[in-house]
């Protein structure tokens, strides 16, 4: 359980702020109060980060899907809930459907049921967190790559070392490709994700990557495209990178798990 947790309330009725608060602060979770959706975001405006929001239904001014819409499209990886009594099912399933909300929680709750979704809410933040790092990571790791390649360092063997040394570094795993679809780089990362002991590097892209990479022919580089894959029973998100460098060409194949462990 993460003991730490910031959990925002949001309600117009000040005895079911009172209530939850009891509940939560049980358990350790840092809580704070707010009587409207308007007072919510002014108050995530102007603190650290929430790890979960519960709203209200039925507010005046803003109601709660309107207010968790807004706090997806500014703080994403905050986990949004819904606590309603009233039978507005159809604009709450709309607003679940489309993402803006993780659970729906009716009133009168059941204590239960209502700690266990808090708790897998948390598991969930937890998760966007630690993907928004590595893709922070990623976009650092890069950009510290492009920078290199702009200086034109005249040492050649210190440019190789440095990006080798990069790529084992970075959260994600890592795969370049020649024009003629070989593997000529390839991370510790990457070798933990595809189960392997050594580098493949001079091997054909299709035996080591054959859900991805196609029958293998060297003009296949040029169509594969990012997406979902299933790689050793785990979803990895594929991310392609083309590079071309004078005469040169190949592409950069990034990989990112989707799944809780990683």
């Amino acid at each position: 359980m993460n003991e730490n947790a910031r959990i925002l309330l949001v309600d117009d009725e000040q005895s079911v702020l009172n209530a939850l608060q009891r509940l939560f602060r049980r358990f350790g979770y840092e809580v704070s109060l707010c009587t409207s959706g308007l007072q919510g975001l002014e108050l995530m405006a102007q603190s650290e980060p929430f790890n979960l929001v519960i709203s209200d239904y039925r507010m005046p001014g803003m109601n709660g899907v309107e207010f968790l819409s807004t706090v997806r499209e500014r703080w994403p990886d905050t986990v949004r809930m819904v606590l309603s009594g009233f039978a507005d099912t159809h604009a709450i399933i709309s607003a679940t459907n489309e993402g803006n909300i993780y659970k729906f929680i009716a009133k009168p709750w059941d204590e239960e049921f209502l700690l266990q979704s808090v708790r897998d809410a948390l598991e969930l933040n937890a998760h966007n967190l630690k993907q928004s790092r590595q893709l922070d990571a990623l976009s650092s790791a890069l950009a510290s790559l492009d920078d290199l390649h702009a200086q034109n360092l005249a040492n050649q063997s210190q440019v190789v070392t440095i990006y080798h040394t990069l790529l084992d570094q970075m959260p994600v795993g890592m795969v370049g490709l020649d024009r003629d679809a070989e593997i000529v780089s390839i991370n510790k990362r990457a070798q933990e994700m595809l189960g392997l002991s050594v580098a493949p590097l001079g091997e054909p892209a299709c035996k080591v990557l054959p859900g991805i990479c196609g029958d293998g022919s060297p003009d296949m580089i040029c169509n594969i495209t990012s997406g979902s894959f299933w790689i050793n029973e785990r979803q990895v998100q594929v991310l392609v990178k083309h590079l071309k460098e004078g005469t040169s060409e190949g592409i950069m194949l990034i990989l990112v798990l989707m799944d809780k462990e990683s």
